[in-house]
Order: structure tokens, then sequence, then C-alpha cells
């Protein structure tokens, strides 16, 4: 979620289950047994299942700590599911994929009916806050060599200081090589960091000064080396030692960081979180949560009645402005793959129609509430963690400004479609309204005129460098995005 307004939520759950993990009540919605705690009605069963999904998704937050790692892993598990590229052409039965610029990506599985009367979408996005380094980013001061950073998506800046922090970087050559590197992820190497000053010392600096004014961006500087390479008398060695360490080991010279995309993220692997384990602890679950279960349940729905898409896009956390950004034509390029594909002229009108006839969810997590800021929230309308995934019907800022809102009809049509097929969710709204705001890319796809709403699950900690999310709550937005691609 981005756009510089946050977002607590929630309210009311759907569907019972019984402690053995069978359906009750089918059909039953929120207002006629509260809210459910997905926990008390879970048995060993799905409990086991719980667990297993928890791993798989742990490890995809570790190995997905960039957008194009993230598009990596999503194109690796569409191809080996036996999907095939809509660019090339000819009929993909099993579904098909389109790629752009390696951080933007689409697929397509052809339904019973044909992609005229609309398809069944999910998109989520790819890229989390973070660091950049700038393109000149090398200097030294006195015995330290140190790297200067540039913001990238809503972060609190302080959360960043004086923790263990990895470097991946993707470099692309003149001569048309490209270099794709990672440091700080070795759990027996170095990594880096970013300094802070000691308390004893900060009055002045940081303590008596507003939050927004005591942690300037340009004083985050990751610490690099003091290593100088060199004797006493060369100058800049430090500089020097520092692009050393890059040519030696990646290849990578002074010149080549101008077109070299290298990234500050938090080092370390996703972790259980909690006493009892029921938490999951990592970077990037914003939106990485709702992209490993758009995935999963994407590649898992052979055969169904509407045709699906699924869309992974980039840069939403600074505003979705960008070739590879939710706004660019790339789903009408994907709709017209998917016609062709299904042996239907792809005539520019019939792919407008088909988009404006499509029903979507937008899969982006909201914000828990935290029992311990609980003043931000609403109480009547905000998100729960073991509540299950929340559907968000508009976002915004002060009010609804700036939001998309689903309209009666398809918040009906997507309660129907959780409460049957059993899964367990809440209804959420923004938190109080001049607190803040959030947004994401519904509107977007709003813009083609199709049914679409937030849907994901709630996150303790968002856009901080250790999101926190319930195992329970991951499982279920799971299962909602299956009911959502299943659907009529």
């Amino acid at each position: 979620m981005s756009r510089d307004r946050t977002c607590p939520v929630s309210r009311t759950s759907a569907h019972t289950k019984n402690g053995d993990g069978k359906p009750k009540g089918e059909g039953k919605g929120a207002s006629e047994e509260g809210p459910l705690n997905i926990w008390d009605r879970t048995g060993p069963e799905e409990r086991e299942q719980i667990e297993r999904y928890s791993r798989d998704y742990m490890r995809f937050l570790t190995e997905g700590k960039t957008e194009r790692k993230v598009f990596e892993l999503v194109l690796g598990r569409l191809e080996s599911e036996g999907f095939t590229d809509l660019a090339r052409g000819g009929r993909a039965d099993r579904g098909g994929y389109l790629r752009h610029l390696g951080k933007l990506l689409g697929a397509y599985v052809p339904g019973k009916s044909g992609p005229e009367g609309g398809f069944n979408i999910i998109v989520a996005h790819g890229d989390s806050p973070r660091l950049d380094l700038k393109p000149r980013c090398v200097y030294e001061d006195g015995p330290l060599a140190l790297l200067k950073s540039n913001l990238y998506g809503g972060l609190k800046k302080f959360q960043w200081l004086a923790r263990p922090v990895a470097i991946w970087g993707f470099t692309a050559l003149k001569d048309g090589r490209t270099v794709d590197f990672r440091f700080g992820e070795d759990p027996e190497g170095p990594v880096l960091t970013i300094t802070d000053i000691l308390p004893h010392m900060d009055r002045k600096i940081q303590r008596d000064k507003k939050l927004s004014e005591a942690f300037p961006a340009e004083r985050l500087n990751v610490l690099a080396a003091s290593l100088p390479a060199g004797g006493h008398e060369d100058k800049n060695r430090l500089k020097k030692a520092v692009f050393k360490l890059l040519e030696d080991r990646w290849g990578v010279k002074e010149d080549d960081l101008v077109s070299s995309e290298i990234e500050i993220v938090p080092a370390g692997p996703a972790v259980p979180v909690g006493l009892d384990g029921s938490f999951i602890g990592g970077y990037g679950q914003d939106d990485l949560l709702s992209v490993f279960a758009m995935t999963r349940a994407f590649v898992e729905c052979e055969s169904p009645a509407r045709p699906l898409l699924l869309l992974l896009v980039d840069r939403e956390e600074i505003g979705s402005r960008g070739a590879t950004a939710a706004p660019t034509r790339f789903i009408e390029r994907l709709a017209a793959a998917a016609f062709e594909s299904s042996g239907v002229e792809p005539r520019y009108r019939a792919i407008l129609e088909a988009l404006a006839a499509s029903s979507c969810l937008s899969a982006d997590v909201e914000c828990a509430t935290d029992p311990t800021f609980k003043e931000i929230a609403d109480d009547l309308n905000s998100a729960r963690m073991t509540f299950g995934p929340c559907v968000t019907r508009y976002t915004g800022g002060a009010g609804k400004y700036g939001a998309s809102e689903a309209g009666a009809e398809y918040m009906a049509k997507i309660r129907a479609v959780y409460d049957n097929a059993g899964v367990i969710w809440q209804s959420s709204l923004i938190g109080k309204q001049e607190e803040g705001g959030g947004g994401t890319v519904a509107q977007d796809l709003a813009d083609f005129g199709m049914g679409v709403v937030d849907s994901g699950a709630p996150v303790l900690s968002m856009h901080s460098p250790f999101e926190i999310s319930s195992k329970a709550d991951v499982w279920m937005t799971y299962r909602a995005y299956s009911a959502f691609y299943k659907s009529v």
C-alpha cells in the first residue's frame, strides 16, 4: 500500500467452520455470527496445511527482496507449471504469460467461457519500501568508506539505522551483459549497516527535534569499508578499495553504477514470530504476501468458469508511475494476447468491453490494529489479526479523497464468493479519517470500468524492515484468492 496514506482497516467476517476444518453454515455472513477467529475454526489437519503453506511463503519472502527477484520467482513458477510465452503467438491451452522489462508480468488461464465476456483478475505489486544507492554513491570521510542512499517508498527512516542490511544489485553493462549480485545474506559472512548516534550525545542533533527532522535522508549512509587500497600517500584509497571489491567480485566498475539498480534491504531470512510461532516476520510482506497467494491460487486453478488474468506490477510504493507500473497499457496487451491465444480476433473495442466486464481484486495488504497504537483506528472498522483477509471497499485520504470505491453490487458479489467457499474474512475501512490514508492500484484498474475492490491480509508494522503477519491470515488469503479465481 502506498501513495503517502497509511491504512488501518476492518470489521466483520464471514463463513464459519467446525473445529475439524469442515464448512459449517454454508452461505452465512458475518452479520449472522459475528467476527470469526480463524484459529477457533481450524482443526489439526488444516493447521498442518497452514504450517506447510507458511514455510513455503517464508522461503518466498527470503528469496524475493527486490521487484526483479519477485518477477523471476513468479515467472519461474509459471514456466514450471507449463505456461508458455504469449509473445510467441499460438494457442496456450494450459495458459501463458507476457512480460515487460523484467519487472512487469501478466499471465492468462483460459476458461470455459471465452475472453470476450471478461476475466477474473488479481493484481499485486512486487516492490517494497527500501533504500536505493545513488548513481554516484561511494565516498570516503576520514578512515571510513560509505555509500549514499536514496529513499524509495514510504518508510520510517529511523527504523533502518543500526541494523544489518544487505545489497541486492542488478547492473546493465555497455556491452549488453547484465550482472546480478547480492551481498550480506550469507549467514556466516559480513553484512552492511547504517550507523546511528549514541543516546548520550543525541540531544541537539536528534532528541530535541521533530521526528521528521531528526533523521535526514542524506544521513542514511551505508558503512562500506575501512581497509584502504594502496599506500598511505594515495588519495581516495578507500574509494579505490570499494571499487576494487566491486570489480573483483562482480565485474562492476565505477562508471557501471550509473546503469545499476542496487537496493538496500534488511539482511536475513523471514522467520516465525511469537512464543507459539503463530506469526511470520520478514521484510516485504507488503506486498509479497499477496503475490505469493495470488500466484499459487492462479497456477492451481485449471479449467475455471471464466478466463483468468494475473498481473504483477512495479512502482506501487512510489505512486505507480513509470514503464512497469499499473497505469501502463500492459493489461490491454495482455488481454489482446489472451484473445489471440483463444483464437479470437483481438479487436480493440472487444478488448475494452471484456475489461469493463471483468471482475478484479486489488491484492494488497491492510494495516492491522495494533493494541499499542489503538488511537489511530476506528474500533468499528479496523482489521484484526487472525480474522482473515480484509475486503476494503475504498481507501483514500481525508475521507474518500483519491479513492476507488467498489459499488454495492460488486461488494455483494465478493461477499457471496467468499462466503460460499468457506472463507473467513473481514470488512475493512481506512481508520480515523484525519490520521492519514492509503492508496493501492485499485483505481488504475477501475479506470477500465471493471468491478474492483481491495482484498488482502492484515499486517502489523507495515512498511518497516520487519513486517508481521499471522499464519492464519496468510493461509486464508490464499483460500480467498482461490475462491475468487474459481467464481463465475
